[in-house]
């Protein structure tokens, strides 16, 4: 998984900018209104005249003729000469819990005009109501002083609008081009703006502690990308940055409680932010947790299932089915998120349809629910009571009201059309924004006590029926017990035709099978569905341009089993477009279905088929007779075009009249067909062409006329049918069709009579030759294989030699090659041996250079060594002979003064008083001969002649000296001595 980093944004980034200024604004709103002038008329054209605002009697309508057809108002400040114009209105007291419904509807060119309406909100207090239409009009509705007024500012293609943190009556409203404003609704101004983006701004958040911690910075996810913006300066801060090739962002937004915020990508992974150090804290993958919790579910546990569909809602299933056309399973499972009132928990939505908690402080799964029938799209929490009832929006836009803790509760707020939703603060108002452009304000009061009093309700009619014996069933899907069929005689039915025109909606369905007399062979029907379906249907049904998948389903199966009945159905191709209408309109029912047509074919069809795969050219012959004795004139104009009976009745009976009718018009038709004799359809197409003369006669060609037939036109049904019935009445004997067509005859009970009005044989050829060219095709078939194996034989022997030739060739070739290139790779390696040869040699020269060096650096390291220690030891003995030489002095100095002692005192005792060269003459004697020894010996080494005379005068002067001082010495001695003697 790669690391997702938040990249900051420094003052060179060039990507989104703030802009200010009122130019800056009356430029972008400029361009934005006159582009939406065309998106809007196009969008608008589809709303309903209808709808009325429910707002007061001074509605929206009249305060929107003040309001300029141009949309290129600009902001402006408001005047003091001309404040805002502010208008009352009154909040309804509907039991359902809708208070208050809002739509902008203005008129244009004389024409009601719808405006939906793109986003709302309510303020941080709970007691107004933001509302934005999508040319940027923005209202606001004041629940407390019951009056609201229009912003002289408008925001085009604005995508959200949310309170601001900051400042209580400013809002912040982003748009499809990735500009964000902030607004005041009080003095009608933009505070602010900038532009963070360059696609929508699709969701908007921030942390619950932004203002204690004066980090002013909201998260803003634009597609599938997110961005921090600062509140104050609406500048970018950091920008969400991850790799795309392999996964997108889904959802992004702040925690609450906390200054971290998640982030969701498409395969489903959700990480966790921290706002100060953005670094990613943890991640979580619940979509694994889950399936994880699933298979370690014990046999006898089960996860809880919210169903929307009650037990006898079966016929409808297909309705809350969930299409998955809007949605892509690569981007990942998750669909939506949202949080409990206290923060504690994150639930998510899947696209499989699943609900799961999780915890926000360790993202551990802790509940999940099962979704049968539906998926939330967009969910919130009430406030009270907490992490129990849920407001959603399915995949169907069904607003609903769930109840977690009881499951089996749940509301049905706004059965279709529902976009988006919101709750107010408190928890006391909803809002819900409808696809046909107007908003929903409901009490969530009303609507909590009217899901208690439907859970009530529920209860004790539950135990009601319990208390009560059952009923007989009574149903389309069954045999009607006798005594409802007595009641519904044809005779009374025929009153109430005649009467009404047609049957009440609730029973008709009920009365076409007493008519018919169905009777419900439920044993006979399964054993035809066990038969399968003949390869021919199942071959067209694969082309049939149902789009929905039930009813193709359907009307394959009733075309299955009516082939397996009678052989011929399954090869005329008009049996779908005839089959389709019935099928519809028993959508879960394929026996009743079945039936029907059954008893038609027998009866009112009987001689459709007898010229197939022609058209029934003596069915049709009966409608051109009929409508010749009619019109002569509308007949001449069909021969003079060459309009055959086969586009002009036809078109319309291969169909059951399905395509000149609308939906409510064919029931009503077939009321009648069912009620009166077999015959009748025949003269319903001679009416019809009777009705429409008068266009048909202005139809220039025959192409038109075909194509009048195919398509549906305004026709009167009391018109047509009574036209048909007073054809039939004042019909001539002798073309009347009951000549020709037996009476009704009903399908009796445990059978299914065979239909033998067809061409048997030609069905029986016609099978002998489909098993003949069934046949002739395998054979050809197999020939054809044959064939291709000879081929491929044949090929494979040539591809052989062919591959033999070319590989003898390359083989010659690389053989060439190889001795080239291995002879110039010998010359190659006998230059390299030369090389390495002269390489050898000079590396043996420099090792042997080296070799040398690093000896005489041995050496040198050696030599300084041995003189290392060689001074070391001189130094060491020169200074024990220093030491040695000094203990010596001192010794000698110290003999010195004692024979000093010595002398001066035997001198003192002996000698006191002579001469002292008496005293020394015989040491004087022996210097003087040890003198001319020493000077005998230095003549000797100097080769110079001294004089002796010379020698001898200096030899006496430094004596005479000497004497004279020891003299001097002796006399202070001596006279040290005689001062101590008389001192004692």
């Amino acid at each position: 998984m790669n690391r997702f980093v938040l990249v900051n944004k420094n003052p060179e980034y060039k990507g989104p900018t703030t802009l200010r200024g009122p130019k800056f604004l009356e430029k972008n709103m400029e361009k934005q209104a006159n582009e939406d002038e065309g998106e809007e008329q196009s969008e608008n054209d589809e709303f309903e005249d209808d709808l009325q605002l429910e707002t007061s009697s001074q509605d929206l309508d009249t305060e929107d003729e003040m309001i300029p057809s141009k949309l290129n108002i600009l902001p402006s400040m408001p005047s003091d000469d001309a404040p805002m114009r502010k208008y009352s209105f009154k909040l309804k007291h509907d039991e359902s819990g809708n208070i208050l419904t809002v739509h902008h509807t203005v008129k244009e060119n004389g024409q009601l005009l719808r405006i939906q309406i793109a986003a709302c909100c309510f303020s941080d207090q709970s007691n107004k109501l933001v509302v934005i239409d999508k040319r940027g009009n923005i209202f606001v509705f004041d629940f407390v002083s019951k009056r609201y007024w229009r912003l002289s500012i408008r925001m085009p293609k604005a995508k959200l609008i949310r309170p601001s943190p900051l400042h209580r009556n400013d809002y912040i409203v982003g748009n499809k081009l990735g500009q964000i404003y902030t607004i005041d609704v009080d003095n009608s101004i933009v505070s602010n703006c900038g532009e963070v983006c360059s696609g929508s701004i699709e969701e908007l958040s921030w942390s619950s502690s932004l203002k204690r911690s004066r980090k002013y910075t909201t998260l803003m996810r634009f597609g599938r990308e997110a961005v921090l913006v600062n509140l104050e300066t609406l500048r970018v801060s950091h920008q969400l940055e991850f790799d795309e090739s392999r996964y997108t962002l889904k959802f992004a937004g702040y925690l609450p409680n906390s200054d971290q915020f998640l982030t969701c990508f498409t395969n489903d992974s959700l990480h966790v932010w921290s706002a100060h150090s953005l670094d990613t804290l943890r991640s979580a993958l619940p979509i694994k947790a889950r399936d994880r919790r699933l298979r370690l579910l014990s046999a006898g546990k089960s996860v809880p299932e919210i169903t929307l569909r009650g037990p006898i809602d079966s016929d409808v299933e297909h309705e809350l089915a969930f299409e998955c056309q809007d949605h892509d399973f690569a981007d990942g499972l998750l669909l939506g998120y949202c949080f409990t009132p206290d923060g504690n928990k994150l639930c998510l939505s899947t696209l499989d349809s699943y609900f799961l908690m999780l915890s926000t402080a360790s993202f551990d799964l802790e509940k999940i629910y099962r979704l049968s029938d539906f998926v939330l799209k967009t969910m919130a929490f009430l406030v009270q009571p907490k992490e129990r009832i849920l407001f959603g929006i399915t995949g169907r836009n069904q607003a609903v009201m769930l109840d977690l803790a009881h499951t089996d509760q749940k509301l049905i707020v706004q059965r279709s059309n529902a976009t988006s939703l919101s709750l107010s603060r408190d928890g006391k108002l909803l809002s819900i924004i409808s696809k046909c452009g107007e908003v929903n304000v409901w009490s969530t009061c009303s609507l909590f006590n009217a899901l208690q009093a439907q859970t009530n309700c529920i209860t004790k009619l539950k135990c009601t029926i319990k208390q009560l014996p059952p009923l007989p069933t009574c149903t389309v899907s069954g045999c009607m017990n006798q005594e409802v069929r007595h009641l519904l005689k044809r005779d009374r039915l025929k009153a109430m035709i005649k009467e009404y025109g047609c049957y009440p909606e609730k029973y008709r369905f009920l009365i076409w099978t007493s008519l018919l007399e169905i009777p419900c062979n439920g044993s006979q029907f399964q054993s035809l569905i066990k038969l399968g379906t003949p390869q021919n249907v199942r071959n067209q049904g694969r082309n049939l341009q149902i789009q929905n998948d039930a009813h193709r389903r359907g009307v394959i199966k009733v075309w299955g089993c009516l082939s397996q009945w009678c052989k011929v159905i399954a090869y005329a191709n008009f049996m779908p477009h005839l089959i389709y209408p019935f099928v519809k309109q028993f959508p879960k029912n394929g026996l009743v279905a079945f039936e029907v047509l059954v008893s038609l074919i027998l009866n009112h069809f009987q001689l459709w088929f007898e010229f197939h795969p022609l058209p029934p050219s003596n069915y049709l012959a009966m409608c051109e007779n009929l409508l010749q004795g009619s019109d002569e004139m509308l007949c001449k104009y069909y021969k003079s075009l060459e309009v055959t009976p086969k586009e002009y009745a036809w078109s319309m009976l291969s169909n059951a009249f399905a395509e000149v009718l609308e939906e409510q018009q064919w029931l009503i038709l077939w009321d009648n067909i069912v009620t009166e004799q077999t015959f009748f359809p025949i003269f319903l197409v001679v009416a019809y062409n009777l009705i429409q003369r008068e266009i048909i006669l202005r139809l220039p060609d025959k192409q038109a006329i075909v194509a009048f037939f195919h398509d549906q036109n305004p026709v009167d049904m009391c018109k047509l049918l009574c036209k048909a019935r007073k054809l039939a009445a004042k019909c001539d004997p002798t073309l009347h069709p009951q000549r020709f067509i037996q009476r009704f005859t009903p399908i009796p009970k445990g059978v299914y009579p065979k239909f033998l009005k067809y061409p048997s044989e030609w069905i029986e050829q016609q099978e002998e030759q489909t098993d003949q060219i069934i046949k002739s095709h395998q054979e050809i078939d197999a020939r054809i294989r044959e064939l291709e194996l000879e081929e491929v034989k044949m090929m494979e022997r040539l591809e052989n030699g062919l591959k033999q030739e070319e590989h003898a060739r390359r083989v010659k070739k690389m053989e060439e090659l190889y001795a080239h290139t291995i002879q110039r790779e010998q010359e190659r390696l006998t230059c390299q041996r030369k090389m390495l040869i002269t390489y050898q040699m000079e590396v043996r020269k420099r090792k042997s250079e080296v070799i040398a060096k690093l000896q005489e650096s041995e050496q040198r390291r050696k030599v300084m060594e041995m003189e290392k220690d060689i001074d070391l030891l001189m130094h060491t003995i020169e200074r024990e002979r220093r030491r040695h030489n000094q203990e010596m002095q001192l010794a000698e100095d110290e003999i010195h003064n004692q024979e000093m002692d010595l002398l001066a005192q035997r001198y003192i005792t002996e000698c006191e008083g002579a001469p002292l060269s008496q005293k020394f003459y015989d040491n004087i004697q022996k210097l003087s001969q040890e003198r001319d020894h020493l000077q005998k010996n230095l003549r000797k080494m100097t080769m110079e002649i001294v004089q002796p005379a010379d020698s001898s005068s200096q030899m006496i002067s430094p004596l005479l000296a000497f004497e004279n001082s020891i003299t001097e010495i002796l006399r202070e001695f001596s006279d040290i001595i005689s001062t101590d003697r008389s001192g004692a």
